[in-house]
C-alpha cells in the first residue's frame, strides 16, 4: 500500500488552457482534472439545493439529469467538453460507393447523463473501463467513450475520491490494474474530472461518518454505436406493447449487458411489460 503515494497526481488545468496542451496530457495519462466554469458552479448550487430531496428518498442517483437546462448548459454546451469529445470520439471513415470515394463523419453521442450521491459507508467500486458497455477489444489505445464528472461536493480520499490508473488506457485486455497503481481524483466543489473510456478507474470507499459526495456523470460515446434506423421513433410504444417479447428485445427494448441501453437504471422493457417493474431489479 505504501507505493500508492508514489503514483503521480492527475494534471489539473485552469479554464482557458490551450486545448493542444490539454489533449497532450489526456492522451498521455488517460485522464485530467479541470477547474470550474461559471455554468458548472451555478449548476452545482442548484443540485445542492435538491440534495435534501435525494437523501429523503434514500436514492444514490438523481434521474433525468439530461433534461435539466442548467446541466445542458454547464456540460453539453461547455466549449472544453465539446472540443474534447470531438477530438477523442469523432470518427471519419473512407469508403467506396461505386466510383465515388466518400468520407463519412460520425460525431460523438451522449451516452448517459445522471447525478450520483454516495453516503458514508459506501463500498469501494472495482477498477473498470467505461467502454466495457460496447464490448471493446483493447489493442491500440483507441478510446470508444469518454466520461466527464462534474463535482458538486468536495471530493476527498476519505469520502471516496475516484481512483484512476494513469496510463492504463494503452493496456490490452489481459493486463489487470492493481490498487497500488491508482492515484486519487481529489477535487474541490465545482471542479471536473475527465477520464477516457479505456482508462481504468473506480469510485473509492466513503470511509467518513457523515460526509456525502455528489458528482454529475456524463458519458459520451462514438456516434456509430446505435442502430441504423431509429426504431424508437419508427415504432410507437403502444404498437411495441403488442409485439412478442423477442421482437421487443430486437427493437432495443432490452438492455445489453453490462450497462448499455438502460432507462431510469432499469430495463426499458419495464415501461411496456405489465408487472415487469416488480420482477426486475436495478441493473446496477
Amino acid at each position: 500500500m505504501s507505493s500508492i503515494e508514489a503514483v503521480p497526481a492527475l494534471k489539473t488545468f485552469a479554464n482557458g488552457t490551450p486545448m493542444d496542451i490539454v489533449f497532450d496530457t489526456l492522451y498521455r495519462d488517460g485522464a485530467h482534472r479541470g477547474h470550474p466554469s461559471r455554468p458548472l458552479a451555478i449548476l452545482r448550487r442548484r443540485i445542492q439545493q435538491r440534495a435534501q430531496h435525494l437523501r429523503e428518498a434514500n436514492q444514490d442517483r438523481l434521474r433525468a439529469r439530461g433534461k435539466s437546462p442548467a446541466a445542458v448548459k454547464a456540460i453539453l454546451q461547455n466549449e472544453t467538453v465539446k472540443a474534447t469529445i470531438k477530438d477523442v470520439l469523432e470518427t471519419t471513415t473512407p469508403s467506396w460507393w461505386g466510383d465515388m470515394r466518400n468520407h463519412s463523419v460520425s460525431p460523438p453521442l451522449l451516452s448517459s447523463f445522471f447525478t450520483v450521491r454516495v453516503g458514508p459507508g459506501s463500498a469501494r467500486q472495482g477498477l473498470h473501463r467505461d467502454d466495457q458497455d460496447h464490448h471493446v477489444t483493447h489493442t491500440h489505445g483507441d478510446p470508444k467513450e469518454t466520461t466527464k464528472m462534474g463535482i458538486i461536493t468536495a471530493i476527498t480520499r476519505e469520502n471516496g475520491a475516484t481512483e484512476v490508473v494513469p496510463g492504463s488506457h494503452v493496456w490490452d485486455d489481459e493486463r489487470k490494474p492493481r490498487e497500488d497503481e491508482v492515484t486519487y481524483g481529489e477535487m474541490d466543489a465545482g471542479d471536473a474530472l475527465l477520464v477516457l473510456g479505456n482508462t481504468y478507474h473506480g469510485a473509492g470507499a466513503n470511509q467518513t461518518e457523515n460526509d456525502e459526495r455528489a458528482v454529475i456523470v456524463s458519458l459520451f460515446c462514438k456516434g456509430m454505436y446505435r442502430a441504423e434506423e431509429n426504431q424508437f421513433l419508427v415504432v410507437d410504444r403502444e404498437t411495441v406493447k403488442g409485439y412478442p417479447y423477442e421482437v421487443q428485445d430486437l427493437l432495443g427494448w432490452k438492455a445489453s449487458a453490462p450497462f448499455c441501453g438502460w432507462y431510469d437504471l432499469s430495463e426499458p422493457s419495464d415501461l411496456i411489460r405489465e408487472g415487469a417493474k416488480t420482477m426486475n431489479k436495478d441493473i446496477f
